[in-house]
């Protein structure tokens, strides 16, 4: 279902549907750069999780849990791996032109849809807090940085309206395709542990 509506945001996208473009630009004009305050946090937040980072995280993440976790292990792997790699696919079919909003004075050169910080706050951080809120890893701690994990996945998308770097479709395009390549990790996950 996540796909189905992502493919029908992404023929709309690519088509530049007037209506969808409308609404695009008001809620930009709405949301970009207001308030002024969060500008600087939403930066740092797109600083802290750039594909680095947050790879770094992943693979720290999958060593510690693939002895004693490995199926959580294989799904946080082939979902950022996955997600990571769909997303430049996408953004090359696609090539849409960032927003210029008068009011950022951030522009990235990359195309815009599907917002990658969206994506990969779906595929990699809201899936490992995700497992340590959930998976038996134990202790209290695990519990506390896989609640920070799941808020830090969540606002990578606003951050990026904030900063004016993404029209609001791009993250809603992250979210939708990110929230399938999870749930068909999961699924291939499962079905090859089942085989064995």
């Amino acid at each position: 279902m996540l796909l189905g509506l992502f493919l029908l945001l992404a023929a709309a996208v690519a088509s530049s549907w007037s209506v969808l473009a409308d609404l695009d630009r008001s809620l930009g004009h709405a949301i970009v750069g207001h308030p002024s305050w969060l500008v600087s946090p939403a930066d740092t937040l797109g600083l802290a999780t750039r594909d680095v980072g947050t790879g770094a995280v992943v693979a720290i993440a999958v060593a510690l849990l693939w002895r004693p976790h490995r199926l959580w292990a294989q799904w946080l792997l082939w979902s950022a791996v996955g997600g990571f790699a769909l997303q430049n696919i996408v953004k090359e079919l696609v090539g849409r032109e960032r927003p210029s909003w008068s009011e950022s004075a951030f522009q990235p050169l990359t195309a815009s849809f599907p917002s990658g910080h969206a994506m990969s706050g779906i595929t990699m951080w809201v899936v490992l807090g995700v497992i340590l809120l959930v998976a038996p890893v134990g202790g209290r701690l695990p519990r506390v940085i896989g609640a920070l994990a799941l808020a830090i996945g969540i606002l990578m998308g606003p951050s990026r309206l904030v900063l004016g770097v993404h029209w609001p479709t791009d993250i809603l395009g992250g979210w939708l395709l990110g929230g399938a390549v999870v749930c068909g990790a999961a699924a291939a996950v499962r079905w090859f542990a089942l085989r064995r």
